[in-house]
């Protein structure tokens, strides 16, 4: 039996999307906004699920609208439950799903259904920069077109100035300082910079939702809808990457990464006197990761201006402010790396903190392929493929490293050499690599745990030989570890 099509309300234009993506954007601003997370997230969800069936395409037959409400609630139950990563995960992904079956049909492979949900969390939230300066385009008229197209051209350069100031302002005390001690509420009645970043993320991400390409994400779910052109809104990403507006950008953008990069070589590097009320711990200790964060949008950025072929590409000027912001940029996971060695020198080494090390090198390394790019004149394809073998030859090389050795050896070390804390309690969690490690610090360690310490070594010591006498066990780390407990069969005694 075939189902009927369901008449439903359908909106095409962009603007009126727009608008309406904006409203529940604001809800969703009321619901979470220095408030916990619970229900509201439910809700939330829900009304970005009714959002998308009112802006849905012209006709929705009622066997994808039932589908598309049961993908839904099931992936809402779990949140009614509880909020956790794991339901939140299962929430965005049902809400994903029911747009795609609402917005392609069950007529389509599983795997299509899938591509397309794909393609809305993926990259869905990027599309909201070229739509709305399309909407802008439509509603202008030919009279105001240039002075709204000039308007258009410094607001994209200056709203990417004030993320990357906000990332800066996450990682440097002095810049926050600065920030905030701009009468704010004096020039703009009612600012809240942290307030304003948020309902543009959640703009961006109900926007996804409600106008979902159809060339884009249509082709991945395998089946363009005929009225594509008519119900959605798509620019090319040329239109908002002129010369002019990157030209603009890069202009604002390395004066502002200079002040980044200069109280990093005062502060950070040359040891400088901090002004009052900012100490050397407050300034190294803090913001590796929005640093990092920073230098990953700049790489996005620098990709999608200098693309093959584009007027971008081939202009002198654009080129040489491209290279001197990498330069910046690599400065930049630079002085993160070194805020991560100082974090480390202080309070110890964890797997997770090496990973970030390791990954900020990776990032830097990936800095310098884009410099290397632009002076061999090669392709976007070309420096991927060169990013992919720094990645796996990465990788690969991390395959042999003792990483839960390391991190107690270093540990150990540090701890022998300026008597700062051994966490004995991490490196016992760390596993039966940790054993040499923890031996050498169990001769002059004088704490509460020195007893669970010498029990968690004698199950460990017992577990590692009984695995290994069974030969389909084997492997050389093991047996390099199974040689030392041969050689040191007890736990050490603290010396006297």
């Amino acid at each position: 039996m075939t189902s009927l099509p369901l008449d439903a309300p359908a909106i095409s234009h962009p603007l009126p999307k727009l608008v309406l993506a904006a409203a529940v954007a604001f809800l969703g601003d009321r619901l979470f906004y220095d408030h916990p997370l619970g229900i509201s997230l439910v809700l939330f969800l829900a009304l970005i699920g009714i959002a998308a069936l009112v802006t849905g395409w012209t006709r929705i037959r009622r066997r994808d609208l039932t589908a598309a409400l049961v993908l839904l609630i099931v992936g809402l139950a779990p949140l009614v439950e509880t909020v956790g990563f794991l339901s939140v995960m299962l929430g965005i992904v049902g809400l994903a799903l029911s747009v795609a079956v609402l917005t392609g049909g069950l007529n389509r492979r599983t795997g299509a259904i899938v591509a397309a949900a794909s393609g809305i969390l993926l990259t869905g939230p990027f599309d909201l920069p070229p739509d709305v300066y399309r909407v802008a385009r439509r509603a202008m008229s030919t009279r105001r077109a240039p002075r709204v197209a000039t308007l258009i051209g410094w607001g994209v350069p200056i709203a990417l100035c004030v993320v990357f100031a906000g990332l800066f302002s996450a990682a440097n005390p002095l810049i926050e300082g600065w920030i905030s001690g701009i009468p704010w509420s004096a020039l703009i009645p009612g600012f809240d910079l942290p307030r304003i970043l948020s309902w543009l993320m959640l703009l961006a991400i109900v926007w996804a939702f409600v106008a979902p390409r159809a060339g884009g994400r249509a082709k991945l779910a395998g089946k363009a809808d005929p009225h594509a052109a008519e119900s959605t809104v798509a620019i090319a990403p040329s239109a908002l990457l002129r010369p002019s507006m990157v030209l603009r950008c890069l202009v604002l953008f390395n004066l502002l990464f200079a002040v980044q990069s200069a109280t990093d070589v005062a502060y950070l590097w040359a040891g400088f006197a901090l002004p009052p009320g900012v100490t050397h711990a407050a300034y190294a200790h803090r913001g590796a990761y929005p640093l990092v964060a920073t230098a990953l949008l700049a790489a996005a950025f620098v990709l999608a201006a200098l693309r093959s072929g584009e007027a971008g590409e081939r202009s002198h000027l654009i080129r040489v402010l491209v290279c001197v912001w990498i330069v910046q940029n690599v400065l930049l996971v630079a002085s993160a790396m070194r805020r991560l060695d100082l974090y480390v020198e202080a309070y110890g080494l964890s797997i997770l903190r090496l990973a970030a090390l390791i990954w900020m090198a990776l990032i830097a390394v990936g800095l310098a392929l884009i410099l290397a790019r632009i002076a061999l004149q090669r392709s976007n394809v070309w420096l991927v493929q060169a990013n992919l073998l720094a990645l796996a030859t990465t990788l690969y090389a991390c395959a042999f490293v003792n990483f839960a050795g390391t991190v107690t050896d270093y540990n150990a070390e540090r701890w022998s050499r300026t008597g700062q804390a051994f966490d004995l309690l991490y490196a016992m969690n760390l596993g039966a690599e940790a054993i040499p490690a923890v031996d050498r610090v169990l001769t002059g360690y004088d704490g509460v745990l020195i007893e669970d310490a010498r029990r968690w070594r004698r199950r460990w010591a017992r577990d590692l030989r009984e695995r290994m006498g069974d030969w389909r066990a084997w492997t050389f780390r093991d047996q390099r570890l199974l040689d030392y407990l041969g050689a040191h069969p007890d736990a050490p005694s603290r010396a006297r």
